[in-house]
């Protein structure tokens, strides 16, 4: 187990770093499973599970916007806006849904499979193109920031990822940011959400009867695992992001999501 979180870790980290998507699409079924595996069920089993990654697509992110200010790819505006609005989201969304006792695994594996279904299909369908936008005609207007903002937000508390597999594309369609400004803008803002997020779920589970080396419902022990390594790969990632034609990772790892995803449906429906 502990070697299959360091690998996934590593793997998370430079996805995240890669494509700007966070890598909490790897950290939580990563996590969920190992939780599974040591025994640990509803109440404390989904909740955990968020709040644990989380805490791993921070690291990661934080990580990757070191080395994506570095770049000059990230907007300011975009990213703190953006950030702002979907910290809020998360702290709604975890106080009111997400720690509420309906919210349980199969929900959340439902959720999680369903996002996946679409990071995979985003992948697999995106076209090469010209990238013809500049930082200087994008449309930052409050209400574009703000929209999508909710929207990641709304997602990273629900899936415990950071909200990347929303702001990517709306940051490039949307706000008319060229691909690598909006993959760099989409990792900054995902270290503000993750950061609130991370406190929020920590606060929420003060005083449940979580496992041992948990401070509320993050296990810091288990997200260490996995964020070590994902701190150093995320800046691979970004470098890589930044030097190669990055379309044959980008299957490889749709592959591997589709496969995740399927045994995420699998178990929430069957």
């Amino acid at each position: 187990m502990l070697l299959i979180l360091l690998v996934a870790g590593a793997l998370g980290g430079f996805v995240a770093g890669l494509v700007g998507v966070g890598g909490g699409v790897i950290f939580g079924p990563v996590l969920f499973f190992a939780f599974q595996a040591a025994g640990i069920e509803d109440p404390i089993l989904t909740p955990l599970t968020l709040g644990s990654s989380l805490l791993c697509t921070f690291a990661a992110s934080a990580s990757g916007t070191v080395a994506q200010r570095k770049a000059g790819a990230i907007d300011q505006r975009t990213a703190l806006v953006a950030g702002g609005v979907a910290a809020v989201a998360v702290v709604l969304v975890g106080r009111f849904v997400t720690t509420q006792p309906w919210f349980d695994k199969e929900m959340f594996q439902l959720i999680l499979g369903v996002l996946l279904v679409v990071v995979v299909v985003r992948m697999v369908v995106k076209k090469d193109r010209v990238d013809t936008l500049s930082t200087e005609g994008a449309e930052r207007s409050l209400g574009r920031l703000a929209v999508t903002g909710l929207g990641a937000g709304t997602i990273a508390s629900l899936a415990g990822v950071g909200g990347g597999v929303v702001m990517v594309p709306a940051f490039s369609g949307l706000v008319r940011l060229p691909t690598k400004v909006a993959a760099g803008s989409s990792t900054a803002a995902i270290t503000i959400i993750t950061a609130v997020g991370v406190a929020t779920y920590a606060e929420l589970g003060w005083g449940e009867p979580v496992p041992n080396g948990a401070l509320g419902y993050v296990d810091w022990r288990s997200a260490a695992l996995l964020a070590v390594p994902a701190i150093v790969t995320a800046r691979l990632g970004v470098a890589t992001a930044h030097r190669i034609d990055v379309r044959a990772v980008q299957l490889s790892f749709a592959a591997f999501a589709a496969l995740v995803a399927a045994r995420l449906l699998w178990n929430a429906l069957a």
